[in-house]
């Protein structure tokens, strides 16, 4: 039998439309005692293929206790498989802050802003 994790997922708001593709995020503060919790190369990652909009985070450096946590916004093609089109990334921009609450704040209002643009 497995055992309980420690600390749960961390909360997060997700509109319909949009799938979290990868979530290593736990409800737990960034320290010293719990940087393991933060040593992943991708926090949390989320697609809308319908727009093709999609970000990707973590925390940098890596799992260091006063790193700062990082999103990278993008945008990608993908063909008449669904299937995502290879170097079709448009690098819309990056969000950085030492701020766990702000870096979810930031990552729920980029997910709703994309509902506003039509497929």
């Amino acid at each position: 039998m497995r055992s309980k994790l420690e600390y749960e997922l961390q909360p997060i708001r997700v509109p319909s439309g949009w799938t979290i593709t990868i979530n290593n995020l736990f409800e737990v503060e960034l320290t010293p005692e719990t940087s393991d919790w933060f040593s992943s190369s991708v926090l949390i990652g989320g697609v809308r293929r319908s727009t093709g909009h999609c970000f990707d985070s973590r925390v940098e450096p890596e799992g260091d206790p006063n790193g700062e946590f990082v999103i990278d916004f993008l945008t990608i093609e993908y063909d008449h498989k669904g299937k995502p089109v290879k170097n079709s990334e448009n690098f819309l921009g990056e969000f950085r802050t030492k701020s766990k609450v702000e870096f979810i704040k930031k990552i729920e209002s980029f997910m709703m802003e994309t509902l506003k643009i039509t497929p």
